[in-house]
């Protein structure tokens, strides 16, 4: 079968979208505090998924001190609050077009500990929303990050892809507040 020339252009760029929405492979990462002064250090086992190993560590003058490990890997971390111990980790590519409960969105850990970890379908049952493309989809349109708030302390804030805004406080890993605006002392990371 001969394909019109004329027919050639569109097709190549109808497959250029769907080319792009292919999941990177996983490598070594290193993330830290906003101010350096904790880092997390994420290997993978594999070239796709979560298996891997996760230590944080506090940086000392000489020496740097592990303050946590997890038997994670992830390339979207976080690290703020109290001290910036707290990490705040992200799920990787979401594979499919509906949320799911294994699917994890967000997890906050502090010292070695899991403190809250929610699945795209927890997130999405509290409205926020969806966005499907070819191969996979996000409930997240953006993340402001960490702020503090007097009422609540350190807190870290995401918003879906509805626009509403989901506050997490850190000691407790609750959603405190859902609202259609970020918090009063504005992003940081």
């Amino acid at each position: 079968m001969r394909i019109p020339r004329f027919l050639l252009p569109a097709m190549l760029l109808a497959a250029v979208p769907a080319a792009a929405d292919q999941e990177a492979a996983n490598m070594p990462v290193v993330r830290s505090s906003e101010h350096g002064r904790v880092y997390a250090r994420s290997i993978p086992f594999g070239s796709y998924g979560t298996e891997g190993i996760t230590r944080v560590y506090s940086v000392g003058e000489e020496v740097d001190t592990l303050i946590g490990e997890y038997d994670w890997y992830a390339d979207d971390i976080y690290l703020g609050g109290s001290e910036d111990a707290t990490l705040v980790r992200f799920g990787p590519w979401h594979q499919g077009s509906e949320p799911r409960e294994e699917d994890l969105a967000l997890g906050i850990y502090r010292d070695g500990i899991t403190v809250a970890e929610y699945s795209t379908l927890d997130l999405y049952g509290m409205d926020s929303g969806i966005l499907p493309s070819v191969s996979h989809y996000m409930v997240f349109n953006d993340r402001p990050g960490f702020s503090w708030f007097d009422e609540y302390g350190w807190v870290f804030q995401v918003e879906g892809v509805s626009g509403r805004v989901f506050t997490f406080e850190l000691e407790t890993g609750e959603v405190t507040d859902m609202s259609d605006h970020a918090g009063p002392s504005g992003p940081s990371r």
